[in-house]
């Protein structure tokens, strides 16, 4: 190396050597504050009462869902008698056999429209504080609604074929 170089190297290192603090330095054991448990409290979660409003309308629903079925079934007996009848296609029983099925289609709305009410209703209620009871209400009446107009197009389908 070149004289400079080592003057130079040598003078850094005696400067940095006297930035160095020769004191007592904390101690890196654990603080009393570092030794507290910090897991977080146990919280009950809130007893939310039922809503008796809810009720009636979980229960109105259900019940139109019910309705529509009786009224399909109505319709539907009819349709199966007059698809059983219906001749080749454009003649006389086939176009009753239409009119009947349509009739029957057209019964469904009502438990297809309490269906969707219930299923926009559960949507509605899922940001809000519901009660379980309420909760399983509301999907004990989703469940019936949607087995009645699962089972009313499943009905439909054997007409159609």
């Amino acid at each position: 190396m070149k004289p400079y170089r080592v003057t130079v190297l040598t003078s850094a290192a005696a400067l940095l050597a006297g930035c160095v603090s020769q004191g007592p330095f904390p101690s890196l054991a654990p603080r009393p504050d570092e030794q507290l448990a910090i897991e977080e409290p146990v919280r009950e979660a809130p007893q939310i009462a039922d809503d008796s409003a809810l009720r009636v309308q979980i229960n109105r629903l259900a019940s139109e869902a019910r309705a529509g079925d009786a009224a399909f079934e109505r319709d539907y007996e009819a349709a199966a008698r007059a698809a059983s009848r219906a001749g080749r296609e454009g003649s006389d029983s086939w176009l009753d056999a239409e009119q009947a099925y349509s009739r029957a289609e057209a019964s469904r709305t009502r438990a297809t429209d309490a269906a969707a009410e219930l299923h926009q209703l559960a949507q509605a209620r899922a940001g809000l504080p519901t009660s379980p009871g309420d909760l399983a209400a509301l999907a004990a009446a989703i469940a019936q609604a949607d087995q009645i107009v699962a089972a009313q197009q499943a009905r439909l389908n054997r007409i159609r074929r």
